[in-house]
């Protein structure tokens, strides 16, 4: 299901996204270029560029992955090689201390992963062209929303946000943590289990997110934000879409993809979010 809404239109803009649309319903083969750029805390950060083959790209945009996941991660690597065979290109990267980037993980935190991003979308404006365009799977679509808020040069030609399955707060993710939380709330380290893997976590990671507020860092958002959600996530719930909705004064899409897993897991699910993300983008 697709519900959306435009309170403004510009006539021009209509114009240049249908034109857009046109060249957005060509197949292009999609080349993938690996690189590696420094993070938040000079740790090199290791990200795949998959672009279109043969065509400049319509715009260039960050793609953000889940918590503990990579940017191999199915949700991501997908949906940025459908963007890529459509002319965008997209810039997916691991967080500080996850898949194939340096760092430690148990240092990071929800502010790090915001870090992170503006790092990435400097890399692309120094190297590129400036992001146009911030979408991010579960917490990377969280971080995605509170980037796009920041006073950076590198982020000012972003004009949508895309969120897959995110949560509308960084709290949320404290679900995961189990029997870890009276640890971590005592003052000691821990260890979490996710998909199978353990993974460190300090006390000032739940502190971190504990602080953070959403509504306040999102206040005076206008962006254009399309929310996707899953319709068996069993780890977000389907009021997140709608509250992160709820955050901006701008265009607004919300997409219901009826049966899929938070991963969007299944081929056809990961089809039709592609299709309708491509089609919010070519409106």
């Amino acid at each position: 299901m697709l519900r959306c809404g435009l309170p403004f239109i510009d006539l021009l803009d209509v114009a240049i996204k249908k034109v857009n649309a046109l060249v957005m319903s060509r197949n292009y083969r999609v080349q993938s270029r690996q690189l590696l750029f420094p993070g938040h805390s000079g740790y090199a950060l290791a990200a795949t560029l998959d672009y279109p083959e043969g065509a400049e790209p319509l715009e260039y945009a960050v793609m953000s992955h889940c918590f503990t996941c990579t940017r191999q991660t199915l949700t991501t690597a997908r949906l940025s090689r459908g963007l890529a065979r459509n002319g965008i290109a997209i810039l997916r990267f691991d967080f500080t201390g996850l898949g194939d980037s340096e760092g430690v993980f148990a240092e990071t935190h929800f502010r790090s992963m915001i870090e992170d991003i503006v790092c990435a979308s400097e890399f692309l404006t120094k190297h590129y062209r400036s992001p146009s365009l911030l979408l991010g799977h579960s917490m990377g679509g969280t971080a995605s929303l509170a980037a796009s808020q920041l006073a950076n040069t590198s982020l000012n030609a972003v004009k949508r946000v895309i969120t897959l399955a995110s949560p509308a707060s960084p709290a949320h993710v404290l679900h995961h943590f189990g029997s870890a939380m009276s640890l971590l709330e005592q003052g000691e380290d821990a260890e979490i289990r996710v998909a199978g893997r353990t993974y460190p976590v300090k006390p000032s990671f739940v502190e971190d997110v504990g602080s953070y507020d959403m509504s306040k860092q999102m206040t005076g958002f206008n962006l254009e934000v399309l929310a996707a959600r899953a319709g068996e996530d069993e780890l977000v719930g389907p009021e997140a879409a709608e509250q992160i909705l709820a955050y901006t004064q701008g265009d607004q899409c919300l997409v219901d993809i009826d049966g899929a897993d938070h991963l969007f897991s299944n081929r056809d699910h990961a089809t039709q979010l592609e299709q309708a993300v491509l089609n919010w983008l070519g409106d």
